[in-house]
């Protein structure tokens, strides 16, 4: 599901808030259409097969380690540093956002695109993807080509392949979105102890939380390409291809958008629960993030 790209960027969030100081909750999710039919119990099992030979539940390991890496930088004492650690780990381990994510894709589960995403995955190519990219979640950057030799550098067909594939995926724009979920939690918390917006209405935060979001997207988006053509080299591009056309076929779209849907929202509710927390015991936080 291209969630190796949303682990990879996460720092981005920290390097946010410094930067544009910070921004406030933009406003809540959108209701959900909601099946009336609750999903079988096999419908369930499928699911939960797709989930993990997608890679999900292995990602969503790499990504609980990321945030509370990216919490803890920077000058802090060790008793707020177990603090944070505490308080990070509670909201964002692997399990709480995999059962986050299982219970909101359960209420719009697609029987027919579920089995056909099912067995791609459990195709020779979906098991060969699933493995190149939980190998780029758990050793980012490890392949960088930016300093290969031109002969070996990607072709412009292969890099088109790539664009598709990240716009398909949802890679870049999740992963951005993922960062200011984070950033606006810390933001609407700590607000009351930053003065240079302790005065500014929401709608003035909402704005700025905009075009950050996408300012970084424009920014970054190249980098998101060139660390997916690194990740992806071992695949040919006649794999690629095929990987794209499931990307881009009606289950592939479905899988991709739910699955993202979800992942953001599991990791705003722990963002949020995790910035309610942090706020009153650290205050020496925002001090750090003015």
């Amino acid at each position: 599901m291209g969630f190796a790209w949303k682990v990879a960027w996460l720092a981005w969030a920290f390097v946010l808030i410094r930067v544009i100081a910070a921004f406030a909750a933009a406003a809540p999710p959108g209701a959900r259409a909601i099946h009336s039919d609750s999903p079988s119990p096999a419908e369930l099992r499928a699911l939960d097969h797709l989930l993990e030979r997608s890679g999900l539940k292995g990602q969503l390991e790499t990504l609980s380690a990321s945030v509370r890496a990216q919490f803890l930088r920077g000058q802090l004492r060790d008793q707020d540093r177990i603090t944070i650690d505490r308080i990070v780990l509670a909201h964002f381990n692997a399990e709480a956002l995999y059962a986050r994510m299982a219970l909101e894709l359960a209420h719009d589960v697609d029987a027919a695109k579920l089995t056909e995403a099912l067995a791609w995955y459990d195709s020779p190519l979906g098991r060969r993807v699933t493995a190149v990219e939980l190998a780029a979640a758990r050793f980012p950057g490890e392949h960088d080509t930016s300093m290969a030799p031109e002969s070996d550098r990607p072709s412009p067909g292969r890099v088109a392949l790539v664009e598709r594939l990240d716009a398909g995926l949802g890679a870049s724009e999740t992963t951005v979105d993922i960062t200011v979920a984070v950033v606006r939690s810390l933001v609407e918390a700590l607000q009351p102890s930053l003065p240079a917006l302790a005065n500014l209405s929401r709608s003035q935060l909402d704005e700025q939380l905009a075009l950050a979001r996408n300012r970084t997207l424009a920014v970054f988006k190249p980098a998101y390409v060139a660390g997916m053509l690194a990740a992806y080299q071992s695949l040919s591009d006649a794999e690629l291809a095929g990987y794209l056309r499931f990307v881009e076929s009606e289950a592939g779209r479905w899988y991709m958008s739910q699955t993202n849907r979800a992942l953001l929202r599991a990791v705003d509710v722990a963002a949020r629960a995790t910035a309610t927390e942090i706020a009153p015991a650290l205050p020496p936080l925002a001090a750090e993030l003015r």
